[in-house]
């Protein structure tokens, strides 16, 4: 017997993962157009290298928490498809963290 999806669900869970992987392409666009552009002059910005290199960490900040961002809504759009599909396990990690044999259960076990 085959188990027929939330097509709603399914839906949702595509556009969840299109919308992290757009903000992924954002990030990337982002860090190309950042790296391809031309330095500032050593000469005319000494003054300012330290301004400029917060700048830098900034950017490089912000780059990270976009990647982050999009990379885990994208992760929750598989998954929102795949419980609509009716595939995925029911399970939460928690549930599966607290089932792994340790010593004290295997002795328990016994």
């Amino acid at each position: 017997m085959r188990i027929r999806g939330d097509w709603i669900g399914r839906l949702l869970g595509i556009a969840v993962f299109l919308l992290g992987v757009g903000i992924l392409w954002v990030t990337f666009r982002e860090a190309h157009q950042m790296f391809t552009a031309p330095l500032p002059s050593a000469d005319k910005s000494l003054p300012k290298l330290g301004q400029i290199g917060i700048d830098i960490l900034k950017k490089l900040g912000l780059l990270i928490i976009m990647t982050l961002a999009g990379s885990l809504i994208a992760n929750k759009g598989v998954q929102m498809y795949f419980v609509a599909l009716g595939v995925a396990p029911s399970r939460s990690l928690e549930k599966m963290a607290s089932e792994v044999p340790t010593p004290e259960r295997a002795e328990q076990a016994k």
